[in-house]
């Protein structure tokens, strides 16, 4: 599924991240620095969500910055609030950062040129792997957390910021769930448990259980380079250095799909090797494993493989692997004209008001996103995980560690917490479409939301009830404790 360029790269920046107290900072001052200013104006202009004042800053000091994906992020979080300056020096320095509207923490580093103090010579904005506890909200019971959480979706759904569904569920049974808005606002049909949305990125995750079920049953390897799978892929140089691994882990430097030369060709574009036809001669981005840029194209090409070394469409082997043993029956990526009015349909914000999003949608969904699934059927896949159905304990964990520097990827699945708020999952969205679900082992629950609207509201919803809800393995072992006690 397209990952509007405003989106591009920001749903894996900032997936996975912890909440933040509620109580709002002290106004911090910026240091007199080259670093401070550069950082003090910067944030200034992305607060002000002005197109002007961000192309004045980039036209000054930073020629690198894309007003569009600034703006996008700006309309994800409503803005930024400084929590703390962690390092600073005259040309260097780093901020913990936390969303207006949101529980999302992370850090922005600036680097100051030295020689021209007015230019910014680095910047980047990455989540905190692990938050401290003094950003984390008060955990509370579970009804306490399910009713804030639906009080938080009525009023975003009454601005017209939600329209989807949440589930909550334990060891594959539904504790909570409840639905808001329509799946079809013409034909007046309201979202459901099982209401098809569209799944965006969210897609990954089957096809990286779908890898890892070949590699382990050593059909493939994951640090062999692809050529050993691809024999006839045009861009020889990159196919023998590329291992699937970094594919998994987007750090083989393959770029992107969504591209001009891709919206001239969207609609002939249908299945993997067509994106091979278009994409197989380019170079590579960055060197294979020196970095970590989100790629939808590397999961294109695990589609491919996944097709050569079964002799099968991606889409049968998924069927035949992962759906039919776990009885999803809503889910797939069947062509859209098949399945068009099985699906809700995307709404997407526009000056127009909410406008129908189905144009710019690509033929059928891929093995890097695109397809569709309901919640329930994604409750039947997650319990599948934890019960060891579609992949053993050992590659389950492969799956769900840190495989990246970040230590927010594994392999096909975005990480987040630690210890008993250890979790992991996929979110995905697009104009018109959001997702997210979070997986957490050491307690066995599931937290779902899916949405027809612009991202990122069930992200946010997502994080707001798992930062809250109460850790039921702790309970346990505390009555167990007190048990013994007496």
């Amino acid at each position: 599924m397209k990952l509007s360029k405003p989106w591009q790269g920001i749903v894996l920046a900032l997936a996975g991240v912890c909440c933040v107290s509620s109580v709002l900072a002290a106004v911090i001052p910026f240091p007199k620095t080259p670093a401070g200013r550069l950082a003090e104006l910067r944030l200034q202009a992305f607060n002000s969500g002005s197109a002007e004042l961000l192309k004045a800053f980039k036209s000054a000091h930073d020629p690198n910055l894309s007003v569009e994906n600034e703006l996008g992020l700006r309309n994800m979080t409503g803005g930024l609030d400084l929590v703390r300056i962690s390092q600073n020096g005259p040309y260097r320095i780093s901020l913990i950062l936390r969303e207006k509207e949101g529980d999302r923490v992370g850090t922005m580093e600036l680097e100051a040129d030295d020689k021209k103090p007015e230019q910014v010579k680095s910047f980047s904005l990455a989540p905190l792997p692990v938050v401290p506890d003094y950003l984390m909200p008060q955990r509370l019971s579970a009804q306490q957390a399910w009713q804030k959480l639906t009080q938080k979706a009525d009023k975003l759904a009454k601005v017209a910021r939600f329209s989807g569904v949440i589930a909550v569920a334990r060891d594959g049974v539904l504790l909570q769930s409840q639905s808001w808005g329509e799946a079809d606002r013409e034909r007046k049909l309201n979202n459901t448990m099982q209401t098809r949305f569209r799944l965006g990125s969210m897609y990954k995750m089957l096809t990286a259980v779908a890898i890892l079920q070949l590699a382990e049953q050593e059909r493939l390897a994951l640090d062999v380079p692809i050529a050993r799978y691809l024999p006839s892929y045009p861009n020889k140089a990159l196919a023998s250095q590329v291992t699937i691994h970094q594919l998994l882990t987007h750090t083989a430097g393959t770029g992107d799909i969504f591209t001009e030369e891709y919206e001239k060709q969207r609609e002939s574009i249908r299945e993997h090797g067509d994106y091979v036809a278009l994409f197989g001669a380019r170079e590579l981005a960055f060197v294979p494993g020196s970095k970590e840029e989100y790629s939808n194209y590397g999961y294109v090409l695990l589609g491919a493989i996944i097709e050569a070394v079964t002799g099968k469409s991606y889409n049968s082997v998924v069927q035949d692997a992962i759906l039919t043993p776990t009885g999803m029956r809503d889910t797939g990526t069947e062509p859209e004209s098949q399945v068009a009015q099985q699906i809700s349909v995307g709404y997407t914000h526009a000056e127009a008001g909410l406008v129908d999003n189905r144009k710019s949608l690509p033929w059928r969904g891929t093995a890097a996103g695109g397809g569709y699934s309901s919640a329930s059927d994604l409750i039947r896949f997650s319990h599948a995980l934890l019960q060891g159905r579609l992949l053993s304990t050992s590659w389950l964990a492969k799956a769900t560690e840190a495989q990246t520097t970040s230590q927010l990827y594994g392999y096909g699945f975005q990480l987040g917490g630690t210890a008993n708020t250890r979790h992991y999952g996929h979110a995905g969205g697009a104009e018109g479409m959001n997702g997210a679900l979070r997986i957490y082992p050491a307690t066995g629950d599931v937290v779902i939301a899916l949405s027809n609207f612009d991202p990122p509201v069930a992200e946010d919803l997502v994080q707001y009830y798992g930062n809250r809800m109460p850790l039921h393995t702790q309970e346990k072992m505390r009555s167990t404790q007190k048990g013994k006690t007496k």
